[in-house]
């Protein structure tokens, strides 16, 4: 069997094998807080958004509470990964359904 500068053929495909989950998990780890400081980042307030533009201060509070908006950011960063791994992405803002529903269909 030839040998590898890492010496047998399996200690090179294991080392390979970890390279490549490294790797995935990194990319999926900086997707998940693009995706998150999206929300953050665009103009305007979401809450106003799903709330409506005739909402009054309080409905527009209501929904930040039910958003978890009013949550320190690092709060909702935590939430928002313990949900992705439970594959609960949460409900849609424009339909209110579920967006792992939305997503099978």
């Amino acid at each position: 069997m030839p040998s590898t500068r890492w010496g047998r053929p399996a200690r090179a495909a294991a080392l390979a094998l970890r390279r490549a989950a490294s790797n995935l998990a990194s990319v999926l780890a900086a997707l998940m807080l693009a995706c998150f400081l999206l929300v953050h980042l665009v103009p305007g307030d979401p809450a106003l958004r799903v709330a409506g533009l005739d909402a009054t201060p309080e409905d527009v509070a209501n929904v930040r509470h039910t958003l978890g908006l009013d949550l320190p950011l690092s709060q909702q960063f935590v939430n928002y990964g313990t949900g992705i791994a439970r594959l609960d992405f949460g409900k849609s803002f424009v339909t209110r359904e579920p967006v792992a529903q939305v997503i099978a269909d």
